[in-house]
């Protein structure tokens, strides 16, 4: 079952990395502006997951954009954040790939469409 999904190119991502956390900025907020109270955030990038974990002051080329995906926590009652296996990933990949070879951005609630 579905409860979001969102396919939208990032053409000032500059690496991979940024690109997950942009991603995951834009996830939050559908949240935010959906009033989730609960947020599960799952990625295969570990590098992304123990930057969001960490207490510490990020630096990198997306220290902006980790910053407002921390800020945004506090909208949440509850975060969850864990890595998970790119074989377990298989929907984010095929809305990534939308994204970027159909030139996709979309937002689908309540549903599965039929295209991922």
């Amino acid at each position: 079952m579905g409860i979001a999904a969102l396919a939208r190119p990032f053409v000032h991502a500059h690496s991979v990395l940024n690109m997950e956390a942009e991603v995951c900025r834009a996830g939050l907020l559908l949240g935010i502006h959906q009033g989730w109270a609960d947020v599960d955030i799952e990625s295969d990038s570990a590098i992304l997951i123990a930057a969001l974990k960490s207490k510490e002051k990020n630096f990198s080329k997306v220290s902006r954009v980790l910053d407002d995906c921390k800020d945004y926590f506090d909208d949440f009652q509850s975060i969850q954040i864990r890595h998970i296996y790119h074989e377990a990933n298989v929907v984010a990949n095929r809305l990534a790939h939308l994204a970027s070879s159909c030139s996709v951005d979309d937002v689908w609630l309540g549903e599965t469409s039929a295209i991922i």
